[in-house]
């Protein structure tokens, strides 16, 4: 098997890099594939060649992102639950947090794409990229938070598993504004505060007693 050239290389990391910043920006339906190739300066033959079509390229542009970040979180609840005892949410909450953080320091259009992925393009393409990017991550975390939070129905878990990316999701959409937050001036030193504050929120949300179940009223 040839290895790619360095030429080849370069061109599709620019392709990637323009149709991230596109697709954070305008989402994927006003994202044309001749926006993405003046972006990177490639020509439609070179998206042909390396991604197929923009769905494919979709799913490349957030696998690039999604795969470190979900590694490390798999990494870190891993390391979590090695004592085998049940974990603290507060752990569970880290692993599965701190990872995004850690990324969308670096990367400015992560915390956007987020956001597009979950809640504005909400499409088939972007449901297929949920389910082959995170849904099993979820799964995974949802069985830990099982063990901590045994006073809790699988429905209830889910349905505060849902409201906690939702948290989450708007607290990585404002991450402009971390700057103004208490910690300072400096965003490095902002991003700590935020999510021992976001972590401590959210756990308490979770931990909260069960509810009843019962018919809905307004």
């Amino acid at each position: 098997m040839v290895a790619p050239s360095e030429h080849s290389i370069d061109t599709k990391n620019r392709i990637l890099d323009a149709a991230e910043r596109l697709f954070a920006d305008k989402g994927f339906d006003a994202t044309s594939l001749r926006m993405i190739t003046t972006a990177a300066e490639v020509n439609l033959a070179a998206v042909n060649y390396h991604f197929q079509s923009k769905e494919t390229l979709l799913q490349a542009v957030y696998a690039r992102r999604s795969a470190p970040v979900n590694a490390k979180r798999l990494e870190l609840l891993t390391q979590f639950e090695s004592s085998g005892e049940p974990l603290e949410v507060e752990q569970i909450l880290d692993a599965l947090i701190r990872p995004l953080f850690e990324i969308g320091e670096s990367r400015e259009c992560v915390p956007r794409l987020m956001v597009r992925l979950l809640y504005l393009d909400a499409h088939e393409a972007s449901r297929n990229v949920f389910q082959q990017q995170f849904h099993q991550v979820l799964i995974r975390f949802q069985g830990a938070l099982r063990k901590s939070l045994p006073h809790l129905s699988e429905k209830e878990i889910t349905a505060r598993m849902q409201f906690s990316i939702g948290s989450l999701a708007h607290t990585m959409a404002a991450s402009r504004n971390l700057q103004a937050m208490p910690a300072g001036g400096q965003m490095k030193e902002a991003l700590p505060w935020v999510l021992r504050q976001l972590i401590h929120y959210i756990a308490a949300g979770l931990r909260a007693p069960a509810l009843e179940e019962s018919a809905c009223t307004f």
